[in-house]
């Protein structure tokens, strides 16, 4: 069993990561820690979870009871804690704070949490790493496969719509963000893990984040010009994703009840030929395959686990 501390319960993606971790077959939840929750029942802060534990918050929870320890507040506790966190030798560390992506300091330990863009990494040396901003994220699994196979090669134009449970609340992060700031930080990550995969690319990207009705759907749709046809797209990315337990090329239009409660990404592509405009869509959970899910995903990969692990979870159907 992997011992687990979470840091931190005091946001939606948080608390949704405790939902899934308290069920996971391998894990055992040791602690969930918040100052400003300290001595409420688990089950009291986190919706759902009657009858399925039994803890109480801490202040701040001991790192020598655990394996592995996921990073959930705001990005100063996040290094604040890490501080304690670089003492403890064995230590695994999953960020979801984005303290470490990109240009807020991504030192050579850290290693990008984002398994289809570098599983292998993530499985055989990655004690410590960063989970992608969830609109990042989504972006970035629209695009790997191209990105991968360097035909990104004109300016990328990327709408993303979000549901209010992943945008900031009152228009400002917890690190006191205003969304426009946000948006700008999800855009220059796409920047960076895109050189990394095709380090030919340095076209301009121009992301912009609108709200959505759907409270936990990520929807992203990328528009750039590729002179491939649309069949060999569809194949090449098929191919791809072959051999990805959570990412589907799909051939009909994707509905919210496909993705919402489950850690897939959904994503249909198609072509104006006259223009030779490629348009991807990716949809997905953005509380799960957008963080807590992506998180538990990395975790299973650093422990020799199977992917799925935890994570064969139940779509709503309706």
């Amino acid at each position: 069993m992997i011992k687990v501390g979470v840091s931190g319960c005091d946001t939606l993606r948080a608390q949704e990561l405790v939902r899934v971790l308290v069920n996971h077959p391998d894990v055992e939840l040791k602690w969930v820690s918040s100052p400003v929750l300290a001595g409420a029942r688990l089950d009291h802060v986190v919706p759902g979870l009657v009858g399925d534990s039994d803890l109480t918050v801490v202040a701040e929870g001991p790192l020598d009871e655990v394996d592995l320890v996921f990073l959930c507040a705001s990005r100063k506790e996040a290094v604040s804690r890490l501080s304690l966190a670089a003492e403890s030798a064995n230590l695994h560390v999953i960020d979801l704070s984005g303290s470490h992506n990109m240009d807020h300091g991504l030192e050579e330990e850290w290693k990008y949490g984002l398994s289809e863009m570098q599983r292998r990494i993530l499985v055989h040396d990655s004690p410590w790493v960063t989970i992608p901003g969830n609109a990042a994220a989504a972006s970035l699994l629209a695009l790997m496969p191209m990105a991968r196979n360097l035909m990104i090669n004109s300016p990328l134009s990327l709408q993303v719509e979000m549901g209010a449970s992943g945008l900031p609340c009152n228009g400002m992060t917890a690190d006191g963000l205003a969304l426009n700031e946000w948006a700008a930080d999800q855009c220059r990550e796409v920047d960076y893990a895109l050189r990394q995969c095709q380090s030919s690319f340095d076209q301009p990207i121009d992301m912009i984040i609108t709200p959505l009705d759907e409270p936990r759907t990520l929807a992203v749709t990328v528009r750039l010009k590729c002179g491939v046809d649309l069949e060999a797209l569809k194949e090449l990315y098929e191919q791809y994703y072959d051999d990805h337990n959570f990412v589907f090329v799909m051939s009909r239009p994707v509905a919210t009840v496909d993705v919402v409660n489950t850690n897939k990404c959904l994503i249909t592509l198609d072509k104006d030929e006259h223009t030779g405009i490629v348009t991807i869509h990716a949809v997905m959970d953005l509380l799960l395959k957008g963080a807590a899910g992506n998180a538990v995903h990395v975790m299973n990969l650093m422990f020799g686990l199977h992917e799925r692990a935890g994570l064969a979870l139940k779509g709503t159907g309706c």
